[in-house]
Formats: C-alpha cells, structure tokens, sequence
C-alpha cells in the first residue's frame, strides 16, 4: 500500500508544490493513523510555502490544520480509539495535506459518523477560531456591534454566522462582488476597496465598534483601533498583508508591540489570537469548542459554506482559489 502526500519543496508560488507517493508505513507506538476524506485549506498554508509565516518548517513540508478521515491502525499504547472510528484531526499548521496522516490521541477528536467529512473538516479551524475569538477572548454580549476584515473567507463567514446567533450588530469588509454573501448573514457590508471603513463606520455607528476582528494586519491593525467604542475590544488573528507585502519579522516586530501594550492609550483591550497557541494552553477548550460546534452542526444551527472541494492532487489549484481570492468560505481537498 502507498500513501499519497502533498509537499512544498521550496518557498515560492504554487509551482513548488509536489505530490508524491510514498510506502504506507505501520502507526508508531502512539499513534493513530487516519485515513484521510477531507482536509482543509487555509491561508497560513500559502503564508508558510512562501516562507513567510514565522519560523517557516523545514523544508519538504506537508502543509495542512485540519482533517476528517477513518481510523485505519492504531498503534501499540492507543486505548479509547477503535479501526473504523471517525475523527476529526488538528495539526499545528503542517500534515494535513495526504491521504493518510499519523496524529497523536491530542490531536484526535471523535466525531458521528454520519456527519459530513466536508462539512466537519470546516468546523475544525475555521469555526473553533471564530467561536473561540467571540466567545473566550471577545465574551460578546447580545446587541454587540462587531467588525469582521474579511468577511466572506472561512473565518470571517464562520464568524458571521455565529456573530447571527449570538445576536449582534454585524459589519464586514469584503469585495463588492461578495457582499451579497455578508448580507446573507445580516450584516451590513463595506467594499473595502473603494470605500475607507473607518469613515463608514464614523458614520454608521457613531458609538463605535465592540469588537474587530483583524486578520490583515500592519495598517489595517491601526485603522481597525479607531472605529472602537469606549469598550471596544480588539482581536488580531493574522496578517495576510505580508502576502503583498513585509517579512515575517515585521509580523513578529508588530505582534509583540500589541501584545506588550495589552491596551490602547484610550484603554481598550487588545488581544492577539493563535488556535495553535490557545490550544497548547487550553486543550479542554478545544476539545470542548469543537465537540460543541459539531453538535450545532449536527443539530442543522450551522451551516458552512464549502467554496471548492478539490481533489488531493490538485492542491496547488486549491490554495491558488485562496491566494486569488476567487473562494467564498472553506476551500476542501478531497482524498479518494
């Protein structure tokens, strides 16, 4: 038996991207391996193969957070899990990408097996962000005013949908040709590229914005802090403007200013926020977030919008969906 795996050879464009065939080896002692039916894309996969996420992997990497797939071996040692089981499986950035993968039992989830691997493997990264940002760190109330940068991507509709049933005041930057999707949610669109955000919300919401959500980073981060409420609070969660342009040094450098700050001179908190950080901190959380956020799944309260699913091999097309902005949510490898 063989197994197929995605690798980034080199730091560049999708051309770096390779798929290979290897051996099928046995699970080590510890460990569990999945047979893999879907896993995610995202856009801190494009960030590392261009060697501008900090502290890059070594290259040949795996790229990939998140998958659902099927128990296939379990090593010596493994007690709670059983050949056939559904799973979901977290990684700390790099792996997902194959069609089997080996996890450890902490970065194992069970979940029914009648759910949707499609749907499932959206919930993992996406949703336990967006539900972990809103309610661990922001802890928003009813009637809340929030700001999502990049509303129609994976974590901005995640968080637009469960912004809907916590019953807030939505805001969302997008492209105009996407913004019928942050409608949908009930949220009141911004076309980011032909109006200034800050002055529509000056003028929208005088009060302010509680929350913002900021996954761009450098000058966004300093325009998002003006349109916040005497309460407001705000939540960085990545940088995708080091795409166009900047080092991961200046990410780093940026970072580490907010987090020494912790709050503005006007006295609003400031947090920086890092699924694979907060879960090294807090493994309960996740597990408990995303157990939670399946059953919602599985109850019909959520419902994930899939962009692409693309087969494994096609992998290089599938982050090219992201990196040219032509996806609305979750952009899926299949495994066959």
């Amino acid at each position: 038996m063989s197994n197929t795996r995605v690798i980034v050879k080199g730091y560049g464009g999708s051309e770096v991207i390779s798929v290979i065939e290897e051996p099928l080896r046995k699970p080590e002692r510890g460990e569990i391996r999945i047979k893999v039916q879907s896993a995610g894309v995202a856009l801190a996969d494009i960030m590392r193969r261009e060697g501008k996420y900090p502290l890059p992997p070594s290259l040949p990497f795996t790229p990939g957070y998140d998958a659902v797939g099927l128990i296939d071996e379990l090593g010596e040692g493994i007690d709670g899990y059983a050949i056939g089981d559904k799973v979901a499986v977290f990684f700390n950035g790099t792996g997902g990408y194959a069609a089997y993968v080996y996890a450890k039992p902490y970065e194992v989830v069970k979940i029914p097996s009648h759910i949707d691997s499609t749907m499932a493997v959206s919930i993992i990264l996406n949703y336990v962000t967006a539900y972990q940002m809103l309610h661990r760190l922001a802890k928003v109330s009813q009637g809340e005013r929030i700001l999502i940068h990049g509303a129609s991507g994976g974590v901005g509709t995640a968080l637009l949908e469960l912004g809907r049933l916590a019953k807030l005041e939505m805001y969302g930057t997008a492209s105009l040709a996407k913004q019928q999707i942050v409608s949908k949610f009930g949220a009141t669109p911004i076309d980011y590229k032909n109006e200034d955000f800050v002055e529509v919300l000056h003028l929208q919401v005088p009060k302010g914005i509680d929350v913002v959500f900021d996954s761009i980073g450098g000058k966004n981060y300093e325009r998002s802090l003006q349109t916040l409420s005497k309460k407001g609070r705000f939540i960085g969660y990545g940088y995708t403007s080091i795409l166009e342009e900047g080092e991961p040094e200046t990410w780093i450098k940026d970072w580490k200013s907010l987090k020494e700050k912790q709050i503005t001179d006007k006295g609003n908190q400031i947090f920086l926020y890092s699924i694979t950080s907060l879960k090294k901190e807090r493994l309960d959380w996740f597990q408990k977030d995303l157990k939670f956020l399946l059953s919602l799944l599985e109850k019909g309260k959520i419902n994930p919008l899939i962009s692409h699913c693309i087969p494994l091999q096609k992998a290089a097309q599938a982050q090219e969906y992201l990196e040219k902005s032509l996806s609305i949510g979750k952009v899926v490898l299949i495994s066959e």
